[in-house]
């Protein structure tokens, strides 16, 4: 059968999430106030769950023939001393729940291109 990928790229700021819908160069930015605790950008995992859920819904809507899209979360904020495994994990299950797909969390300093994206040409995160 024939199935037409999908690629969302979420870039996570403190305070804001503005996610791209890869094909079609279309994004949405939202505030979102579960990104602002002060030790680290993901203060509320349900709260960012949801808000990667409606972005997503408006982006890719669920279709016949369209598969669940790809997610590729880059988290673009430093937090002191990194992140551990425990938040990387927890954003890679945001976008889950948020019908990806497959996800992927790169471990790269600056925003990545469509064809970075499109062709996977980032490294990840060790060990998560």
């Amino acid at each position: 059968m024939f199935w037409i990928k999908r690629h969302l790229y979420y870039q996570v700021k403190r305070g804001q999430v503005t996610v791209t819908f890869v094909e079609d160069d279309k994004s949405i930015t939202r505030s979102c106030s579960a990104l602002n605790h002060p030790r680290t950008l993901m203060g509320n995992f349900m709260e960012i769950e949801d808000c990667f859920k409606s972005i997503a819904k408006e982006l890719a809507p669920r279709r016949f023939l369209l598969q669940d899209p790809t997610a590729v979360v880059h988290l673009l904020e430093s937090v002191e001393g990194g992140y551990t495994n425990v938040e990387i994990r927890a954003f890679r299950e945001a976008a889950f729940g948020a019908g990806a797909r497959e996800t992927f969390v790169p471990n790269n300093k600056s925003k990545l291109s469509k064809s970075q994206i499109l062709n996977r040409e980032f490294t990840e995160w060790d060990g998560v």
